[in-house]
């Protein structure tokens, strides 16, 4: 029983990466810079020494100390939000500059950098804009508007206030790590992707990919991809096609354009061509897909997905098309909470229909120099309206319940590594009982902000049924190498 998909996978490692990354490029801005401590030596100077060497969750603890005895120390409390920051978090940050009033310039400035590191984009630029406008030729001022404006689909808006960051201190390592974090989203790149996927069905998938990203305009990217896939089975199982070889060889190939119209909002289509040979003749295909993504506010954004492709579960499967619809959500009502949804559904032309939903609930937990740990929740389901014998799961009533865990682990600047596992409880119409379902998921990636970028991930996955016990492996590399050289007004300068 096929239940864990290669191009699922691919989504999640997807996810995971991108969280992954914009985790590491805060740490690296935050980490980075130099606090606006007192040129004299204050009463808790332990506390700053011990931030200005990068130990900042002892600094911390020695500033607790001290404002346990001096709790007005103004100073003292915004360097106490200021560690929070540099932790990672954000929520504590937030609280901690919550007791200031609504006239404290230099808190209100704290604030809306905290907030530019937790991605409240809206709320940052309300409280930073009329410092910059002000004066923008502050140095301070244009960091954290510079750092605002990179986020969304519109990173070159962060262009003009980096210029006056890098006139103002052009060799200061803040002023590095903002131009390579304003840098990282204005790359254009190719990447190539090797993986293998197989599982104790005997089916096995060994794929490489190419793929360019290539920077057109401000408003417009161009979208290439070619892959070759070989889907094998055993000879004559219920995965191996019904005619020809027991493998699959699938050819695809395509191109798209991506475009924003606003900060907010990005639509993007992708044509392929997909060719299958199952050594007894060659099957021809046209894939795609259309997609909206909109930031709609600081909390919530979504993307609506329509697609057509292939069942990519086994190669018996792969005969099979879908016209698909999907909705990915996400709303974090707070800066700790978070709370994903995908609600898809699918046409299959083998006469199936199918519903799933995939959500789940994170909370930040605990954040220090090097570590970010969450815990959480998720629930899975799906329905499909006949069980095919086409190569692929088809339940008519698949349910899953899972504690999730994630944690990133700081290796630096250039490197992270993310962590993840889910165990629970599933089901479908044919068990007598739950049984135990089992994910983990690891991927390494070195070069967050370099031109060469290497990402490592493997996964595992673990499903007890009423036929014994189903297990799942992946492993991939990513190889990626960014540029911008072609339009040095786009291609921030990073010593």
């Amino acid at each position: 029983m096929a239940q864990m998909t290669p191009r699922r996978r691919t989504s999640a490692r997807a996810s995971a990466l991108g969280r992954a990354s914009l985790l590491a490029c805060a740490l690296a801005c935050a980490m980075s810079l130099k606090p606006a401590f007192a040129q004299n030596a204050v009463a808790y100077q332990p506390a700053l020494n011990a931030a200005w060497t990068g130990h900042t969750g002892e600094a911390l603890r020695l500033i607790d100390a001290y404002l346990a005895k001096h709790p007005d120390d103004h100073a003292a409390r915004l360097d106490r939000a200021r560690f929070l920051a540099w932790l990672g978090d954000y929520a504590k940050a937030d609280d901690a500059l919550a007791g200031f009033g609504a006239d404290d310039k230099e808190a209100a400035a704290l604030h809306a950098r905290v907030l530019a590191w937790a991605e409240r984009r809206d709320a940052a630029l309300a409280l930073n804009t009329p410092f910059y406008a002000a004066d923008p030729d502050d140095y301070d001022n244009a960091w954290t508007q510079a750092l605002i404006l990179r986020q969304g689909e519109w990173p070159h808006q962060a262009l003009p206030a980096l210029a006056t960051v890098q006139a103002v201190k052009p060799d200061d390592k803040d002023t590095i790590a903002l131009a390579k974090a304003v840098r990282l989203p204005l790359f254009s790149s190719i990447g190539l992707t090797p993986s293998l996927y197989s599982d104790s069905d005997d089916i096995e998938i060994r794929g490489i990919a190419a793929d360019a990203n290539l920077w057109l305009s401000d408003r417009w990217r161009l979208l290439a991809s070619a892959a070759r896939r070989e889907h094998s089975a055993t000879f004559g199982g219920p995965f191996a096609p019904l005619l020809g070889d027991n493998h699959v060889d699938e050819d695809r190939i395509g191109t798209g354009l991506r475009f924003a119209p606003s900060p907010n909002t990005a639509l993007e289509l992708w044509l392929g061509h997909s060719r299958t040979d199952n050594g007894a003749g060659g099957n021809n295909r046209t894939i795609g897909h259309l997609q909206i993504s909109q930031r709609a506010s600081d909390t919530f954004l979504y993307a609506l997905t329509f697609d057509r492709d292939r069942i990519d579960q086994s190669p018996r499967a792969l005969a099979v098309m879908r016209h698909g619809l999907a909705a990915d959500l996400r709303w974090t009502p707070t800066l700790r909470d978070r709370f994903d949804a995908r609600i898809a559904g699918g046409d299959f032309d083998d006469d199936n229909r199918r519903a799933s939903v995939l959500a789940s609930y994170t909370r930040a937990v605990y954040r220090s120099e090097r570590v970010m740990f969450d815990l959480g929740l998720q629930a899975e389901g799906q329905h499909n309206t006949r069980h095919t014998r086409n190569g692929y799961y088809s339940p008519d009533r698949y349910r899953r319940y899972a504690v999730a865990a994630s944690s990133y682990i700081s290796l630096g600047q250039e490197a992270g590594l993310y962590l993840s596992a889910a165990l629970g409880q599933q089901r479908d119409e044919t068990f007598d009982n739950w049984k135990r379902a089992t994910d983990v998921n690891a991927e390494l990636t070195v070069g967050i902000f370099s031109r060469w970028q290497l990402v490592g991930r493997a996964g595992h996955s673990q499903r007890l049924n009423q036929f014994g016990r189903y297990e799942g492996t992946t492993v991939g590399l990513g190889l990626r190498y960014r540029f911008c050289e072609f339009r040095a007004d786009r291609c921030p300068s990073v010593p």
